[in-house]
């Protein structure tokens, strides 16, 4: 073996440096990357360019669209009749939940707005347009084309990206006729309504467009509504509110009026119990007026006991009575308003400049995404013809061959 300096020094060049090759192969795979890219700008160019021009026409061809909204604090639930459930409990007596003034939870708000019978009240809603000299119902908004500007990137989307749903619903539709009426349950009192094909689709627009933000950790709620007109929005996002409002008061009145027939129920019980404890002491203390045994003078304690329970029992009842006879008559505020509804001066959609930055990011993505992927594809592309052909191939390199 050469043993010599040269040999090592030849030896030592053979062996590249492990810790500088992976530096030196990155660079020369992000230098390739740019030089790739650079190549390739105008196709890049071009790319982006046709989605900033898509950009403009989704931006500007979108309907316009303004947004309203009030924020509420809703009531909280207080609770009563603790005193009178523990002394009740004493006597065996349940007195359930019915004691409490309770309000709807606002947890269940976004499924009431979102219910059908809710929405079919908000479709009654009188708002004022541009194209008619009259209030009309939204209902009527939503179902007559009189009243709508028609606007041309809806009918554009409806018969490109759109065109797979229009065609299924057109196929769908005579089976919708035959199945008639959509039948909805009431959320709050479980009464069946049904409506027909063209309030069922005026309730999924309108439940589209309400919006309801709880916010648990501050306890207010936001209720909002997006339309075309800025007048129109605000009278129906203040009708939302009544409409909110007054289903929880309803709620409530209900509760109120079970509460009483629950009391009153347990007020006569317990004025009976009273009278019955009362005749007994009463006859025992006739028939034994020395008291000269201790057996009597037990039974005497017992019946005092007895009677003092139910007197006070029947006496805290009595006051419960009264307080649950308030109850059903006072008309307390159930949601308090503590930013009104006003008319919008600025539009809420769409948002054009957003609209433009997401179409060019999308542009450029898509072309330098092509410019890598083009290559993949011409390769997969080249494969299958030639497994396909695989004579074609065998004659070409012959010709580059000879």
């Amino acid at each position: 073996m050469d043993t010599t300096p040269q040999a090592s020094q030849n030896l030592g060049n053979t062996i590249p440096p492990t810790h500088q090759q992976p530096a030196e192969s990155d660079e020369i795979d992000l230098k390739d990357l740019f030089i790739k890219i650079w190549t390739q700008r105008k196709l890049i160019l071009v790319v982006t360019a046709i989605a900033i021009v898509i950009g403009l026409l989704v931006a500007f061809l979108s309907p316009v669209e303004y947004s309203a909204s009030c924020t509420v604090v809703p009531q909280q639930t207080e609770k009563s009749g603790g005193n009178l459930a523990g002394i009740a409990s004493m006597m065996g007596v349940n007195m359930g939940s019915g004691m409490s003034g309770e309000t709807l939870s606002p947890t269940v708000y976004p499924n009431i707005v979102k219910s059908a019978p809710y929405c079919s009240d908000i479709m009654q809603t009188k708002i004022t347009t541009k194209k008619s000299s009259v209030p009309i119902t939204l209902y009527e908004y939503y179902t007559e084309d009189e009243y709508r500007d028609k606007n041309l990137f809806s009918i554009i989307a409806k018969y490109t990206i759109g065109l797979p749903g229009t065609i299924l619903s057109a196929i769908t539709s005579n089976d919708s006729e035959d199945l008639g009426q959509g039948i909805y349950s009431d959320t709050i009192t479980g009464k069946v309504i049904s409506l027909s094909e063209d309030e069922r689709k005026v309730y999924e627009i309108i439940s589209n467009n309400i919006q309801l933000e709880l916010n648990s950790k501050d306890g207010y709620i936001v209720l909002g509504y997006s339309f075309g007109e800025p007048e129109a929005v605000a009278q129906i996002a203040q009708n939302l509110y009544t409409t909110l409002d007054k289903y929880v008061r309803n709620y409530k009145a209900q509760k109120a009026e079970d509460n009483l027939n629950f009391v009153q129920s347990s007020y006569e019980e317990a004025r009976a119990d009273f009278l019955r404890k009362q005749s007994e002491l009463a006859a025992f203390q006739d028939a034994n007026r020395d008291l000269s045994t201790a057996s009597a003078r037990a039974i005497l304690r017992r019946l005092n006991s007895e009677y003092d329970i139910a007197f006070t029992v029947y006496n805290e009842l009595a006051k419960q009575l009264e307080q649950a006879k308030l109850a059903v008559k006072q008309s307390t505020p159930v949601l308090t308003v503590i930013d009104p509804v006003v008319v919008p001066n600025q539009k809420s959609a769409p948002r054009r400049a957003m609209i433009l930055i997401v179409f060019t990011f999308l542009g450029f993505i898509i072309g330098v995404g092509w410019v890598f992927v083009k290559p993949f594809i011409d390769d997969l592309r080249y494969s299958v013809q030639t497994a396909q052909h695989p004579q074609s191939e065998q004659s070409i390199l012959n010709k580059q061959n000879e």
